[in-house]
């Protein structure tokens, strides 16, 4: 984190306590203290720590919506056309990407302050003294995996760019070093795994609420099925960046200890992010209506999408989340006009736009591909099919896929890409992030004359700055 950024994170928990309330409204947490964060470093309680625990929550949803739309429009599934945001529909279209831009300098520091946050918080719960030593475990367990999902999301962005990993350190210091990639992932799974070692001793509750988006994981037992999952994610991703076969094989184990469940109802099983249009609280900005004029989905995903059973109708993910919009707006970037046709109907509830709908973090649908994938890259060629015809079948209404245990590995690497794509459709920057694991990243068509799909989004400018680094801290491989 630069100096300005670390410094501002001291006030953080103080503005965090002001605003949970509303950002997470269901919690109904009373704060009659309002704590700063000096308070809580020097005084802790188990009420502080409640509400510190909302802010962090509600935090860790800031950024999601900016993740799904920019990992989503330089993997092309769709674009922001807004009016006021030339440059982040042009910088991931035709490139490079800013590193002070509004587009490529974002997604880093709302990350770093939950870290820093979560730091201030797990260091405080190791003295209040109204804690029981099942509280104190499960908060930590808390604690240690909303960090590991804050670094997820960096080094999902930056990947081989690294990220810095030593955020409990004094404000004053210096600004951490970056690691490598792999070192990040290595710190991720650390975090998850001794976060799962303190669930085991963390009780039956938390000494907090979590929201609705944890439903049926909200106890230290079902918590850690979220957060094996979150372990089976990292080291799918850790594995395809250089850790191979032994990643794999862990995150097959994670998962016997997640809530997968090879069940067609239960593929929106999962941890949710909540949204509400409550007082004070943040809406769905990306639930938009068909006549909305800000995000669109790419045509090609339409005619990409393969065939159902009856030879015709396009594969039932596309129908479910992509629909015919009422607007088209024109728009031109570079001399070279962009489609405006097609709007996203992910976050759709009953078939209509709201900003109550929530975003899924992690859900059941992504944890069988996750297996299939892991499976397939071990030799496991037949549970990996088994698990890519289920998902075929079940979620994309398609006949069960014609490859076998014979097939090259790359098609069948290309079939559960593109079942990831589809299932995961606007959730997450999937197809983007895939095609750069696998260096596929030539493979997604750029839509316009001169484009340019990026290899990476860039650490922003500040960071590099902060450090001297310059152009050397982001290389422009985009």
């Amino acid at each position: 984190m630069t100096t300005q950024l670390r410094l501002r994170t001291r006030r953080a928990l103080a503005v965090l306590a002001l605003t949970a309330f509303g950002a997470c409204g269901t919690f109904d947490v009373t704060n009659p203290n309002q704590p700063t964060l000096d308070d809580l470093v020097s005084n802790p309680t188990k009420l502080k720590l409640a509400v510190a625990a909302t802010g962090i929550l509600a935090t860790a949803r800031g950024d999601i919506q900016g993740h799904i739309w920019r990992l989503g429009s330089m993997g092309r599934e769709g674009i922001n056309l807004s009016g006021n945001n030339q440059p982040d529909y042009a910088e991931p279209y035709f490139g490079p990407i800013a590193s002070g831009g509004s587009f490529g300098g974002t997604q880093w520091a709302g990350r770093y302050q939950n870290l820093r946050s979560i730091t201030v918080y797990l260091n405080a719960v190791e003295k209040a003294p109204d804690l029981s030593a099942a509280e104190r475990a499960a908060s930590r367990a808390f604690g240690k995996t909303l960090a590991a999902l804050a670094f997820l999301y960096v080094v999902e962005t930056r990947a081989q760019l690294g990220a810095p990993i030593d955020v409990n350190r004094p404000v004053t210091d210096a600004p951490p070093p970056f690691v490598s990639e792999d070192s990040v992932y290595g710190h991720i799974l650390t975090l998850l795994n001794d976060a799962q070692s303190d669930l085991g001793a963390g009780g039956g509750t938390f000494p907090f609420r979590l929201p609705p988006g944890y439903s049926g994981f909200d106890t230290p037992a079902t918590f850690s099925q979220f957060n094996r999952a979150l372990a089976a994610k990292a080291n799918v991703l850790r594995a395809t960046a250089g850790c191979g076969a032994p990643c794999f094989t862990s995150a097959l184990s994670a998962l016997s200890g997640s809530f997968l469940v090879l069940n067609a109802s239960q593929f929106r099983l999962g941890v949710y992010f909540d949204f509400s249009t409550a007082a004070g609280d943040a809406g769905n900005g990306l639930s938009e209506p068909l006549d909305g004029a800000t995000f669109f989905a790419v045509p090609r995903l339409l005619t990409d999408a393969q065939a159902q059973v009856d030879g015709i109708t396009r594969d039932q993910r596309v129908l479910d989340k992509i629909a015919l919009g009422t607007l088209d707006p024109p728009q031109s970037i570079n001399g070279v006009d962009i489609p405006g046709t097609y709007k996203f109907t992910t976050f759709f509830v009953n078939g209509q736009p709201t900003p109550n709908a929530s975003i899924p973090v992690i859900r059941n649908e992504e944890l069988i591909l996750l297996r299939a994938e892991a499976n397939l890259a071990l030799g496991n060629v037949s549970a990996a099919l088994d698990d890519i015809n289920f998902i075929r079948v079940h979620s994309g209404n398609l006949s069960p896929t014609p490859l076998t245990t014979s097939s090259a590995t790359s098609d069948i690497l290309a079939e559960l890409l593109y079942n990831r794509t589809y299932s995961l459709l606007w959730e997450q920057g999937t197809r983007w992030t895939d095609a750069r694991r696998y260096g596929l990243l030539a493979t997604i068509n750029p839509e316009v004359e001169n484009g340019r799909v990026p290899s990476v989004m860039p650490v922003p400018k500040t960071e590099c700055d902060a450090r001297g680094l310059g152009d050397a801290c982001t290389p422009l491989t985009q």
